[in-house]
């Protein structure tokens, strides 16, 4: 895998965005919109194999993302690979989560489930998993402590170009330096 080809995606999950699970409120079609063309332009920047980490809400809109853009753009050769943190990752989602899911690994390209089974830190793991098969992260973030600020904070410690879309705000930031802003 060359990183300098690979994007990979964070952000959060729809408990704790302002619509949680409605996909039907507008703030979220427009998120779902801003996805679509942060990835277009990571693409207008070479990446052409993308990485998500299949946590409902932000990685999975972003997986869906790459695949409608991937057929539209098939010169492009694009690429989805799933990083699942450990197998059974999408037991506990609600139940029309769980087919969706599915759907998204039948048409990813590649599937790593890096363990067995989940343990204390599994997700950690796959967030630097993510960041260090990559050079770019697409960030779904409002701010706060969790996976998606670790995960933040790991590519700009890695010196990964970040494209940012605060979901709240709708700001979309290209190439922000977080620790010199903060």
């Amino acid at each position: 895998m060359d990183n300098e080809k690979c994007c990979c995606f964070t952000g959060h999950r729809p408990q704790k965005l302002p619509w949680g699970f409605d996909e039907d409120d507008p703030r979220c079609s427009e998120l779902k919109r801003r996805i679509k063309a942060v990835i277009r332009l990571a693409i207008a920047h070479g990446k052409t194999m993308f990485l998500t980490g299949m946590a409902m809400g932000t990685d999975m809109w972003c997986a869906e993302a790459v695949l409608e853009i991937k057929q539209e753009m098939t010169e492009h050769g694009i690429k989805l690979t799933a990083v699942i943190p450990h197998a059974g990752q999408e037991e506990r989602y609600p139940d029309q989560l769980k087919e969706r899911y599915k759907t998204i690994l039948r048409s990813a390209d590649e599937c790593i489930v890096l363990q067995d089974h989940y343990t204390d830190g599994c997700m950690q793991r796959r967030n630097r998993y993510l960041v260090e098969h990559s050079s770019m992260l697409i960030a779904v973030y409002s701010g706060g402590s969790g996976g998606t600020k670790y995960t933040f904070d790991l590519a700009n410690q890695l010196k990964h170009k970040i494209i940012w879309i605060d979901p709240i705000t709708g700001r979309t930031k290209i190439n922000f330096n977080y620790k010199e802003q903060s």
